[in-house]
């Protein structure tokens, strides 16, 4: 009884630790997993600052490797946090190598992995990143976006954070310029700084205010800020800013027609100047205004007097911009009077100073007030010479000054289509990454699955090996035992035998068959007493182990029971989790069938719109039948286009117009159908014929149609168009346009025919007439019309826009040739400059021969 009790305490000990050992293993398992995340992001962060410690001395290609090994693990393994400063240190590795695209997009990266963490902190430090560097390359409108953005994003936290950005959107607004904006967000920037005690930040912000004020005619507002200024300055004796804050002040006052309070101003400027260290450069403009406040009393003498103080001041300070203009001044004065002697001289020495300073609208000034002195003169060749060095000068600038307004208005549409694909770019990985990291969260999840059943099975078999070598150590153990009962009762028959023997010597011969008998029964006695000792043993042996085997057995059964009912849960899981799918897959299949629908019942409308629209447009051999050699190259973006052309022939006058319309697509189409309706009725039905008036009377019916007002964030929808008006009779062409040019290439010449900078539709010049030009054609001359698609296209190489400046050469090298050929050279060009890339915006070219 005692080893079958033994044997059952074991069976039970070792059945607890194998389920002990079950539940420890998967426990380890989820361990692992932890762990293994773990590594990964210590991993993903030791990449990373060893890329920033690269950066730190320059090795920005070591840097840029050791990011890219970072953002792989960080977005395999979902490691948003790491992701996003991955993305802004490799933005700011390309900021310092001058890559905007890339600088942007790394930058939007990091923007948007900062929004899904819910870090709003971090997501207004890139806008404000994102925000200066528009304001540093002059993109103001951009700059003021991102400010107020991240002015939103603050909330109500430290208060020095909002009046940061406030404070730079108010600088945008300012240089764009929208005062009445920049003054709107230089108060909420000037509350922010009281808010946080900086006074310094609540001074710069009433100084601005103080100007900006008197630019919109604000005069109280201006006064009133001005001498918040002065109750801070004036108690500590700040002598420098008190003097600007009365020069400020003084020219407030000139502006409000208050003379005597501007010179007390001035002369108060001045006085304090003095007193905190005179300021050569302050006073030159402190001194000239004094001088301007006596030409308006009508005082000569003072004026002349403060105009040399200031000639001094600017002389000292080198600032031969300002010699040049008082100079001029000065000459202008004794001109007036009389004395030429004086105003030669004066003049001369603005001309030299002019051109030491680099100034060329003070040069071109001087030249023509040097003219005029010299033709009083009766020095009219030399008068002559400097008066078209004067207009040489004035129409160069005027020339440089529309290029770099277009240049800009380039730069910020560049700006502005660059960051829309690249947020389009940016949107597009995001959700590639969202639908990989599904993947590979389905992916691990069924991995894991995987290994626990996987383990589970090595359990169930390292369970059946533990119990099978259990059972074989058993059964040793009990035949060895056996063999030692065996050797034990053979030991003791041996001794019996041996005494027995020596009893049998001592014994008398007389008593050797009494002795026989005795020892015939003793043996048989032993014999028996030794079958039943082994037979008990036998039948112990056999009932304890056959217990084991029924144990051991039981046991199994149970474990097995146990582990079929845990599979059994799973495989429901998994069937329902498979069920699932297969009812979102099903969903996920109707949805798209459902936007096809959709989609095709949109594309057949707008399909049947560009019917309607091709029907109304003329046909595009019109010009044909009126002689007129010629071609079109018409290829909208869309299925329709927000470009257009329109023509009539009203006896032997040809009107032409070509216009591109706000948006492409449906949105143009409809500017488009309203622009072709407007010119037929006023040229067919009212009978206009002029065409400046024509686009003055378009422009009343768009506004009016639009209900156009002006205001602030109101839609300026409209179109760009140029109208010619041929005279087949006269060969004289008038043409007008609204912001597209006319080209005419002439004995391989190309002359560009500016157009009014004003669209058709609201404007800040609304009101203000189109301008006819009168030409004179001849024979062999080419015309193009054209909206800007063309020049607008981005493609090459490095994916830029194709410009202008490559359009015309391209007009001006194959004018000569056939118009059909002109026109496939036209459209290859621009198809191989486009490449994979998506068209931009909708394009069309005419070009006629005459």
């Amino acid at each position: 009884m005692r080893r079958e009790a033994a044997i059952m305490i074991l069976l039970t000990a070792f059945s607890s630790f194998l389920y002990m050992a079950e539940g420890q293993d998967t426990t380890l398992v989820r361990v692992k997993l932890i762990r293994e995340r773990e590594a990964d992001s210590l991993k993903a962060t030791e990449y990373l600052e060893t890329a920033q410690r690269f950066s730190f001395i320059s090795q920005n290609d070591s840097a840029q490797t050791y990011i890219s090994k970072s953002l792989d693990i960080a977005s395999e393994k979902n490691l948003t946090e790491i992701e996003a400063a991955g993305y802004e240190l490799l933005a700011s590795i390309y900021e310092i190598q001058g890559d905007w695209e890339e600088t942007l997009r790394n930058y939007l990266r990091a923007s948007a992995a900062y929004t899904k963490l819910g870090d709003k902190e971090n997501e207004a430090r890139i806008l404000k990143i994102l925000a200066w560097n528009y304001f540093r390359a002059g993109v103001y409108k951009k700059s003021a976006q991102y400010s107020e953005q991240e002015f939103i994003l603050y909330g109500g936290k430290d208060p020095r954070m909002p009046a940061s950005a406030a404070e730079l959107a108010g600088r945008s607004y300012y240089y764009l310029p929208l005062d009445s904006l920049s003054a709107r967000w230089y108060n909420a920037a000037r509350f922010y700084f009281e808010k946080s005690k900086d006074t310094t930040g609540l001074l710069r912000c009433t100084d601005k205010l103080g100007t900006l004020y008197t630019r919109m005619d604000l005069y109280d507002k201006s006064y009133d800020e001005y001498q918040k200024l002065l109750s801070e300055y004036l108690p500590v004796n700040d002598f420098k800013n008190i003097a600007s804050v009365y020069n400020q002040t003084g020219f407030l006052m000139f502006r409000k027609k208050d003379l005597n309070s501007a010179l007390e101003n001035f002369r108060k400027a001045v006085e304090m100047s003095e007193k905190g260290g005179s300021d050569d450069y302050f006073l030159t403009d402190v001194w000239s205004n004094i001088a301007i406040c006596h030409q308006n009393f009508g005082n000569q003498t003072e004026m002349l007097r403060c105009f040399e103080k200031a000639l001094q001041y600017a002389k000292s300070s080198g600032r031969n911009d300002e010699v040049a203009r008082i100079n001029r001044i000065i000459a202008k004065i004794y001109f007036n009077k009389g004395d030429n002697y004086h105003a030669e001289m004066y003049c001369l020495s603005c001309i030299e100073s002019a051109k030491a300073s680099g100034n060329l609208n003070v040069l071109q000034l001087c030249y023509r007030d040097y003219s005029d002195v010299l033709e009083k003169g009766n020095d009219f060749v030399k008068a002559l010479e400097y008066y078209e060095k004067h207009l040489n000068l004035r129409d160069s600038l005027n020339y440089s000054d529309r290029i770099a307004e277009q240049e800009r208005a380039d730069d910020l549409a560049e700006y502005e289509a660059t960051e829309q694909r690249i947020r389009n770019e940016v949107a597009t990985e995001e959700i590639r990454g969202l639908e990989l990291k599904t993947l590979r969260a389905e992916s691990s999840r069924r991995e894991n699955e995987i290994k626990l059943l996987i383990n589970e099975r090595a359990l169930e078999r390292s369970e059946s090996d533990r119990l099978t070598q259990s059972l074989t150590l058993e059964k040793e153990r009990y035949e060895l035992r056996q063999r030692e009962q065996e050797v034990r009762a053979l030991q003791q028959q041996q001794a019996i035998d041996n005494l027995l023997m020596e009893r049998k010597d001592r014994d008398s011969v007389a008593l050797a068959q009494t002795n026989q008998l005795l020892e015939k029964d003793k043996l048989q006695k032993e014999t028996e007493l030794k079958n039943e000792r082994l037979a008990r043993q036998l039948s112990v042996g056999v009932g304890s182990l056959m217990l084991l085997v029924a144990v051991i057995i039981l046991f199994g059964l149970i474990s097995t029971r146990k582990k079929n009912r845990l599979l059994a849960e799973r495989r429901k899981e998994i069937e329902k989790i498979n069920a699932d799918l297969e009812v979102m897959n099903s969903e996920i299949l109707k949805q798209k069938e459902i936007i096809e629908q959709k989609n095709q019942s949109i594309t057949d409308s707008i399909q049947y719109a560009s019917r309607i629209q091709s029907a109304v447009l003329p046909p595009i051999g019109f010009l044909n039948s009126w002689g007129i050699d010629n071609f079109i190259l018409y290829k909208p973006k869309a299925i329709v286009s927000g470009d257009f052309y329109w023509g009539v022939k009203k006896q032997e006058r040809i009107i032409i117009a070509a216009g591109d319309c706000t948006g492409h697509g449906v949105p143009g189409a409809f500017m488009s159908m309203l622009g072709h309706a407007f010119l037929e009725e006023i040229v067919n039905t009212r009978d206009i014929t002029d065409a400046a008036m024509i686009l003055n009377l378009l422009r009343d019916e768009i506004i009016n149609t639009l209900k156009q007002k002006g205001l602030t964030g109101e839609a300026r929808d409209g179109m760009d168009i140029s109208l010619c008006i041929l005279d087949m009779n006269t060969g004289k062409l008038d043409y007008a346009g609204a912001n597209n040019p006319l080209y005419l290439i002439r004995d391989s010449k190309m002359i560009k025919y500016e157009a009014d900078r004003m669209p058709i539709g609201i404007h800040f010049i609304s009101f203000t007439p189109f301008t006819n030009q009168a030409i004179k054609i001849e024979k062999d001359d080419y015309l193009y019309l054209f909206s800007d698609g063309y020049a607008d296209q981005f493609g090459g190489p490095k994916g830029k826009k194709f410009m202008y400046k490559p359009f015309q050469d391209l007009l001006l090298k194959n004018h000569n040739k056939p118009m059909e050929v002109q026109k496939e050279i036209l459209d290859t060009t621009f198809e191989k400059w486009k490449g994979e890339r998506d068209q931009v915006d909708d394009v069309m070219v005419i070009g006629m021969k005459i």
